[in-house]
């Protein structure tokens, strides 16, 4: 199967919003922020993932991680991880955080979860973060300073 990964364009926005409420997943803000996300389309052009970029000062929070059941795979998932971290670093962003109740897979690939007290009050105050807090989901951290 062929697969592109490549930066969403304007016009892409129904797409996601439809992936990312399918996924059961908040997609509030994903049209002002289009230009912020990465799609997955696969060889006949269906948009099949997709994953965010929230800006918050010099730091930046994953959004809207999703596949489609049908095409997840390990490498596909690893593939987009690398992506958007490449893509976070070459926007400067110091540290990338993520919400997930998937945190052993996510700590795998070098994410570490921030306790409660740590997390900084940028990060803690932005809306996805606040709107999210209850939902069992950890926050982690991947500092792509170092």
């Amino acid at each position: 199967m062929t697969i592109i990964l490549r930066q969403a364009m304007q016009h892409e926005a129904k797409d996601l919003l439809q992936l990312v409420g399918k996924a059961g997943l908040q997609s509030e803000g994903i049209k002002d922020s289009i230009e912020n996300y990465l799609v997955v389309v696969n060889e006949e052009g269906e948009t099949i993932g997709t994953v965010g970029l929230e800006r918050i000062g010099n730091d930046g929070l994953l959004r809207s991680f999703v596949l489609k059941q049908k095409y997840s795979s390990e490498s596909l998932l690893l593939k987009l991880i690398d992506k958007i971290l490449v893509y976070s670093k070459d926007k400067g962003v110091e540290t990338l955080y993520l919400l997930t109740k998937a945190v052993q897979m996510f700590e795998a690939l070098s994410f570490k979860v921030i306790p409660k007290d740590k997390v900084p009050p940028h990060i803690e105050n932005a809306d996805h973060v606040k709107n999210n807090a209850s939902s069992g989901a950890e926050l982690l951290a991947y500092a792509l300073d170092s």
